[in-house]
């Protein structure tokens, strides 16, 4: 009995090492090596170095597929997660601006080393977008539209400190930016108020920009700004526009206007009693052109008062056209001109038949005078029969009339050839009856002015006379008196 358990018991042990053979000679054959395929995310190395030269990766989500190989009944333990592969960003190279290229390096897995048989990426390279990294400052606009005010009250102009923000990432991303707002609100605000708050980034359309998300490259915003919304009674001032100086010659100032005829500023009640109008005067010393003037307004009202500021809707800036024009000019001809202390015996004319005179006005407003309103005279005294004198005569402009040009003139004296008959004294024509005079009446000589003409009659050639004043009777009838006329009457003026 004791022979036969010692026989089975190594029997057994036989039994169970060709056991372990079989399974372990069957698990071979129905466990076989698998291959399976992963993607895995690419780590990439030193990119800060890589932004420190100005240029940055478009896409930094990058993949590479990798082959592994492990037992049948392993491989499914076998993750992406497993493994490691970098690019290191330093390692870049390529002619070409945007795309590079860079080798790929992998790392022992981080877990189920001991089932992996291998395992390799399927390229050896990745190709990399890169864009240049700038930095550009936008300046933040406070928007306070959601700030409701009390009755008469008004927003002054709202400012932010700091003014601007510095943003720094891919160009694409940066170019995206419009400008940085903070948006300020408020209700039934009857006083200023300070707070603070976070920029927001905004497109043309004013829609938002995250950081992170709508731009990736852009760090999210942690910078405070402080906004200052001043709230002051308000009132409504009319711009006057009042020049100085004088434009160059030969030119006056048609017109100026503003771009805007009212105002709007606030301060305290006291500072806006002792002002109702804004006067802009732009200098148009030596101007020959037109002009458009750019003028502060915060320069006129800082010299009424330091406390009165412009309503927040109206800008600081306001526009002034000046309208310069050239001072109309006309030509006046004269067939006539007037001729002081003339000699009635004489005869004087002019040596051409028209005289000339050129007129500047002051502007365009003032009335043209008509020839007849300008007076154009010389003082002919002195003169005697065959003289010719030239002279430069004496023009009397009308007001807004300036003299431009005029000519010398040249006056003959000449004898006359009409009898000339002196004006009477006599207020009323006389009532006894008229001398007649007879054909052989002689002519008076030119060149004796006799105190008393004659008048020869055929029965008394040497002693008739015209009567005088004192006289109302006479053996021969008086001449009836003419009426009184004047010397311009006599002989008219030549034009």
């Amino acid at each position: 009995m004791k022979k036969f358990l010692k026989n089975n018991l190594l029997m057994k042990i036989i039994s169970l090492l060709a056991a372990v053979f079989i399974w372990v000679l069957v698990a071979y054959n129905l466990n076989p090596e698998s291959t399976k395929t992963l993607t895995v995310p690419v780590k990439l190395t030193n990119v800060d170095q890589l932004e420190a030269n100005g240029t940055t990766i478009v896409d930094d989500k990058i993949t590479v597929e990798i082959e592994v190989k492990a037992r049948l009944v392993d491989i499914g333990k076998i993750t992406a997660a497993d493994f490691i592969v970098e690019a290191d960003m330093k390692k870049l190279y390529g002619d070409d601006d945007v795309y590079k290229r860079c080798n790929l390096e992998k790392k022992d897995p981080v877990n189920n080393a001991n089932i992996i048989l291998s395992w390799n990426p399927k390229s050896v390279y990745i190709d990399v977008e890169t864009e240049p990294l700038i930095e550009r400052k936008f300046a933040i606009v406070p928007i306070s539209d959601s700030v409701t005010l009390a009755p008469d009250f008004m927003k002054g102009k709202v400012t932010v400190s700091p003014s601007e923000i510095t943003i720094r990432g891919r160009r694409s991303d940066v170019s995206k930016i419009y400008q940085a707002v903070v948006y300020i609100s408020g209700q039934d605000v009857n006083e200023g108020f300070t707070e603070q708050y976070t920029p927001t980034l905004v497109d043309e359309k004013m829609n938002e920009l995250k950081p992170g998300t709508d731009l990736p490259s852009i760090s999210p915003i942690t910078q405070q700004v402080t906004a200052t919304v001043p709230v002051m009674l308000s009132k409504s001032l009319t711009v006057t526009v009042k020049p100085t100086g004088t434009p160059a010659d030969g030119y006056y100032l048609r017109g100026a206007t503003s771009s805007r005829e009212k105002v709007n500023v606030i301060g305290p009640k006291e500072d806006l009693k002792s002002i109702s109008e804004i006067v802009l005067d732009p200098d148009i010393s030596n101007l020959s052109e037109q002009k458009t003037e750019s003028i502060s307004l915060t320069r006129y009202l800082i010299s009424v008062s330091e406390n009165i500021k412009l309503a927040e809707n109206e800008s600081d800036m306001i526009t002034v056209d000046l309208d310069i024009e050239k001072k109309p000019q006309k030509l006046y001809r004269f067939d006539k001109i007037e001729m002081e202390n003339k000699n009635p015996l004489y005869e004087y004319t002019m040596s051409k038949d028209t005289y000339n005179i050129e007129v500047e006005f002051d502007s365009d407003q003032v009335d043209k005078p008509l020839t007849e309103n300008i007076r154009v005279s010389v003082d002919v005294a002195g003169m005697g029969i065959g003289d010719e004198k030239t002279f430069s005569p004496v023009i009397e402009l009308p007001e807004g009339c300036t003299l431009i040009r005029k000519e010398d003139v040249t006056i003959i004296v000449s004898e006359k050839t009409t009898p000339y008959v002196p004006p009477t004294q006599e207020t009323e024509p006389p009532t006894d009856p008229p001398v007649i005079p007879t054909e052989s009446q002689t002519e008076i000589p030119p060149e004796t002015v006799p105190e008393t003409p004659e008048l020869p009659t055929d029965t008394e050639p040497d002693t008739a006379e015209i009567p005088t004043e004192t006289e109302t009777e006479s053996e021969t009838p008086e001449v009836p008196a003419e009426p009184e006329m004047s010397t311009e009457d006599l002989f008219p003026v030549i034009e």
